[in-house]
């Protein structure tokens, strides 16, 4: 009786630990949709949200683990550190981020960048089970096969708990479908609102962690059954990746270096090397099969010059252009995948039980992993400051000629310092040519949300059939005021691609439509002349990778049908597109025969 009760006063704090978490969110969600504090202020509101995601989950898996009080201190320092993270994280970001929606607008960035949701998510979880591990074991570094068995419960947990969570909404979705077919539509109404949604969601998951919790032999039981299939695919991968080393010598590096991304490629390939190394190894306490231990073993050599070539690949684009912020992430990502490469080998080649070194190897790769993380989202080596710090020193050092300085790898990836340092170039030390696109790259809006000059985006369109001329009054407008979305390419100021136009009559009023559009562009934007100024109207979805389409629409072979009262299609063969707003047709018309 003891134990039920216990377990019901666990299950009790658990979901009231997610519906609070909910109810936090919620609030926080409020504050960003009003736009009031402290929504106001990315200070304030990128430390909370972070810490409302994240610490809440710790706190219920650490409730099943430690007394209540150890718990909640473990939650409280993860929310802690997230926080002070969040709070870098918004600090050296660019200070406004552009809006969108039906009224596009600047507001104050203040929520953490996507990397530090995924990369502090994972460095959670490193850090969760480390701490549970040595707590399970009373000392500092766990035994292997406590960590193993901590790491690889707490994945399938989360894994499970997102089906659970996933299964959950489908079936009320499924229950709105039914009351919706027989028109009642309250349920259908009530699971889209917001404060129904965001506690459910954290709720639900709540309770499926603590299902996952009780139930250790059926998460046992999933983990030994993945552990399973994934190490079988050891010796295929190591079989792929020694062929690839094989045939290096005889292709060359050159091809690599076409590839674009042959050093993320690689560190991919070596990541998943170490993870299936891992699902073969599982705790050391079983002898796997010979066919996985020589796989094993193969495999454990295989990432050294993985990572030596793609650290080379780096150093090669760093040499020649310099630091930039995805730069510094790889190298990070090739200092981590290194460490374990190194060790790994260590381990094949040392005599004793099966990579038993890889044991101890995985606890001191684990902590440097904790403090690369914590390394790149504070200053201290801030990708961000890096990069803008190195083309700084290249433009001074000469080694970047002025008229080549990219100037919108400050604006895209320079955050802060990127900010500061246009600044500090748009306040002199350059030809005013120099200072002038400065200040252009250091306003606060981004350039795809600028419009050019009227001159410029006459210049910039063809129109069709030539000789012909855009209708008085529509390149002077002010495409400013006309959502991005909503515009075309070639009247933004970072798109220099220009664009084509059809003049057609297509609402029957006696004044031609402007159809703009390109190779580059999904969508034909439609035009017209209210009376008031010309607005746009709403698009047409063009076909994919059809060079008759467009040709068709230059030479003007296509006829006119007018299914609607407001607006005719065109058609062009047996395609026909109609217009939309404000956003094209989902489904993309067949190229016409």
């Amino acid at each position: 009786m003891d134990d039920i009760s216990q377990s019901q006063r666990l299950f009790a704090a658990r979901a009231a630990t997610g519906l609070i978490q909910g109810l936090f969110l919620y609030l926080l969600y409020r504050a960003a949709d009003a736009q009031v504090w402290p929504a106001t202020n990315g200070l304030t509101f990128a430390p909370l949200l972070l810490a409302g995601i994240y610490a809440p989950p710790v706190l219920i898996l650490s409730l099943g683990e430690m007394s209540w009080r150890k718990a909640a201190l473990w939650a409280a320092i993860a929310a802690l550190v997230l926080a002070v993270l969040g709070w870098c994280d918004n600090w050296q970001a660019w200070p406004t981020q552009w809006v969108f929606g039906a009224k596009p607008h600047l507001a104050p960035t203040i929520a953490p960048s996507f990397a530090l949701f995924a990369f502090g998510g994972a460095g959670l979880f490193i850090a969760h089970a480390l701490v549970i591990g040595g707590h399970q074991d009373g000392r500092f570094m766990a035994r292997y096969p406590t960590h193993f068995d901590v790491a690889w419960k707490l994945a399938v947990q989360l894994a499970l708990a997102a089906l659970f969570v996933g299964a959950f909404w489908l079936l009320l979705w499924l229950g709105a479908g039914l009351f919706d077919l027989i028109k009642l539509d309250f349920f259908h109404k009530l699971i889209e609102h917001e404060w129904f949604a965001i506690p459910v969601i954290t709720s639900a998951s709540a309770c499926a962690l603590h299902l996952t919790d009780i139930r250790p032999v059926l998460v046992r039981g999933a983990r030994t059954l993945l552990l399973a299939l994934l190490s079988w695919l050891l010796p295929l991968i190591a079989l792929i990746v020694a062929g690839f080393l094989v045939s290096l010598p005889f292709t060359g590096l050159a091809p690599l270096w076409g590839f674009g991304h042959a050093s993320g490629l690689l560190l991919v390939a070596s990541a998943a090397l170490v993870v299936l190394i891992n699902a073969a190894h599982q705790d050391g306490t079983a002898e796997p099969p010979k066919v996985l231990r020589w796989a094993g073993t193969l495999a454990a050599a295989l990432p050294v010059p993985l990572v030596l070539i793609a650290g080379y690949a780096l150093w090669l684009r760093v040499d020649q252009h310099g630091w930039t912020a995805p730069r510094v992430a790889v190298a990070a990502c090739v200092i981590v995948a290194l460490s374990y490469a190194v060790g790994y080998l260590r381990a094949a080649i040392t005599r004793g039980p099966w990579l038993a070194q890889i044991q101890h190897w995985n606890f001191y790769v684990s902590l440097l992993i904790l403090a690369v993380l914590f390394a790149l989202f504070t200053p201290i080596a801030s990708p961000q400051r890096i990069g803008v710090a190195d083309q700084m020193a290249r433009l001074a050092s000469g080694r970047i000629a002025p008229a080549k300085f990219d100037f919108g790898y400050l604006r895209r990836e320079g955050g802060r310092y990127g900010l500061h340092a246009l600044n500090q170039l748009a306040a002199g030390g350059h030809d005013a040519d120099f200072r002038a696109k400065a200040r252009e790259a250091a306003k606060t809006e981004p350039l795809y949300a600028r419009t050019v000059a009227a001159t410029d985006i006459a210049a910039r369109i063809t129109v069709w059939p030539r000789g012909q001329k855009l209708p008085a009054g529509f390149a002077a407008t002010d495409w400013s005021k006309v959502p991005v979305y909503e515009r075309a390419n070639c009247m933004n100021s970072d798109d220099t691609s220009g664009c084509e136009a059809v003049l057609v009559d297509l609402d029957g009023d006696g004044k031609p439509e402007v159809l703009l559009f390109s190779e580059s562009e999904w969508g034909i934007h439609v035009f017209r002349d209210s009376g008031k100024g010309w607005v746009a109207a709403g698009q047409m979805r063009q076909p994919n990778k059809c060079p008759a389409f467009l040709d068709a629409l230059r030479q003007g072979k296509f006829d006119l049908v007018a299914p609607q009262p407001d607006w005719k299609e065109l058609r062009i063969g047996t395609t026909r597109l109609a217009i939309s707003r404000p956003y094209a047709v989902d489904q993309t018309p067949p190229c016409p025969n």
